[in-house]
């Protein structure tokens, strides 16, 4: 009896962590020739010239975007400054229709006394989202990081959740990107 108890609550376990694992697939790409812990201000702000999802490109959803961008490079040590950032983090979202061909072959090993058997094929069409982080160098408005999720789209229940869920994307996205580093030079200079 306790074996059953233990492998049922092995199986919930298991399913509750499938069931919690990112929909999205992280990504990310950088410019090697930059050091990028050498930066430490930064200003979030759409990516131009791009059309975006009536939905996902709203002025809601930019301003939840806008403000999990900030609370990820703040977490990383990172100040916002509006007039002279040192980095300038831009964000675009986008979707596309995707469809999934599942082939269920059922040919029986014994199709030559049963004879052939039938080859079902299904379709599944889902959309599938995007949010690509772009950061870029002011002074020579140059892209130096790039990180992206794209995954299949399913909007959360509540509202409230929606933020979440968007900090939650765009903190994966952001999470290989380096923590600023702290000046130690300025701060020996003033302790003397």
């Amino acid at each position: 009896m306790k074996n059953i108890i233990r492998i049922t609550l092995l199986m919930l376990l298991g399913g509750w962590f499938v069931a919690c694992s990112p929909a999205f697939q992280v990504q990310n790409d950088y410019d090697r020739s930059v050091n990028l812990k050498q930066f430490k201000t930064f200003r979030v702000e759409a990516e131009k010239n791009i059309t975006d999802d009536p939905l996902l490109g709203s002025d809601l959803n930019r301003r939840r975007i806008t403000e999990a961008v900030t609370q990820a490079m703040e977490a990383k040590g990172y100040r916002l400054d509006e007039s002279n950032p040192e980095l300038v983090v831009r964000y675009l979202t986008d979707v596309k229709d995707r469809q999934q061909v599942r082939s269920n072959n059922t040919m029986s090993p014994y199709w030559w006394w049963y004879g052939p058997q039938n080859n079902n094929i299904s379709t599944y069409s889902y959309e599938e989202g995007r949010f690509i982080v772009n950061i870029y160098q002011n002074r020579a408005n140059k892209m130096i990081w790039q990180g992206w999720a794209s995954g299949k789209l399913k909007a959360p229940n509540k509202r409230e959740d929606r933020a979440t869920m968007m900090q939650g994307i765009i903190g994966d996205i952001l999470h290989t990107f380096p923590q600023a580093t702290s000046d130690t030079y300025s701060t020996e200079i003033g302790t003397r």
